[in-house]
């Protein structure tokens, strides 16, 4: 983004970067919940802690906030690729804490370290959590296995905090029956949603206070309610719709941005958007077909072997 981008509309910087920052984090009421709840399961130990929403919801810079607080109080292991098995994941959350394990691999000896690690951070006063994102992409087992790690405690306080992030449908995982003992530990949870109207003009409008603009009406009334019916109030497509929508008013001299403006922006933004749609799922329906050729030729093999 150009600096006379920026000083066309008089900002010291780009005010809706698509990368986390909780320097222009905006506390709508689904948000401040959100944190409210996270210290409070780490501050009265629970279990387990749950935080779902729609993709652009928020929920890394979420987790940015809760961990730029809580890094000098307790350890956080943050793990952001979960499609791990049970003792890779065992590793990944003990490396990420700096806790010596055996090479062997051995998990009961990584388990006896863990608990070891776990007794030294309570005794020193120490919080210790496992921040799991994408979490709907955890595999049952690995489920079960952090289900087990939650039993590690003493006779008066949880040891460990385990907090689950992830897209609405591991809700619906979590509700499968043989999952049913790890969900009913989920002591504290919490969703977000879309931004309504309003929240969407306030996010507008500290945003560019923060970016350093000497006046929150660089958008019009209509242009915000605009950004707010094409965006579906997702914080991610807010950001695209503005910035580009700015862009557009700097090429065509616009020092408030109108609903024209906004128009033109999201209509390239949801073109690609349902474009990256329709590659994924052409994508799965590669998979599912390579997928009903191996099954098919599986099921002949097995036919063949009982002729034979």
């Amino acid at each position: 983004m150009s600096s006379s981008y920026l000083d066309f509309f008089s900002l010291k910087e780009d005010p809706f970067g698509l990368t986390p920052d909780p320097a222009f984090y905006y506390p709508f009421n689904e948000h401040a919940n959100a944190l409210l709840s996270l210290d409070y399961i780490m501050n009265n130990r629970e279990g387990f802690y749950l935080l779902t929403g729609e993709p652009g919801t928020g929920k890394t810079t979420l987790l940015r906030i809760f961990i730029n607080k809580w890094h000098s109080q307790a350890e956080i292991a943050l793990v952001m690729t979960p499609r791990l098995t049970s003792e890779e994941f065992l590793q990944a959350v003990l490396d990420d804490l700096g806790v010596i394990f055996p090479l062997s691999g051995n998990k009961n000896d990584m388990i006896k370290e863990f608990r070891d690690f776990l007794l030294e951070q309570a005794h020193s006063g120490r919080r210790v959590a496992i921040v799991v994102d994408e979490a709907q992409q955890l595999p049952d087992d690995t489920l079960e296995e952090l289900r087990l790690l939650s039993n590690l405690e003493t006779e008066k306080e949880k040891l460990l905090q385990i907090i689950l992030v992830g897209q609405p449908e591991l809700v619906d995982k979590l509700n499968a029956p043989h999952l049913r003992q790890l969900s009913q530990r989920i002591a504290v949870r919490s969703a977000l949603t879309h931004l309504s109207g309003k929240a969407t003009a306030d996010y507008l409008t500290t945003r560019l206070h923060r970016a350093g603009a000497l006046t929150g009406a660089i958008f019009s009334p209509k242009a915000v309610l605009a950004i707010h019916q094409l965006s579906g109030g997702i914080p991610r497509l807010i950001n695209m719709m503005a910035s580009r929508a700015l862009m557009v008013g700097f090429l065509e001299v616009k020092p408030v941005i109108e609903e024209k403006q906004v128009q033109v922006a999201a209509a390239e933004i949801l073109k690609r958007e349902k474009q990256a749609q329709s590659r994924t799922r052409g994508l799965n329906r590669t998979w599912l077909g390579i997928g009903g050729i191996l099954l098919a030729a599986l099921t002949a093999l097995l036919v063949l072997f009982w002729r034979l």
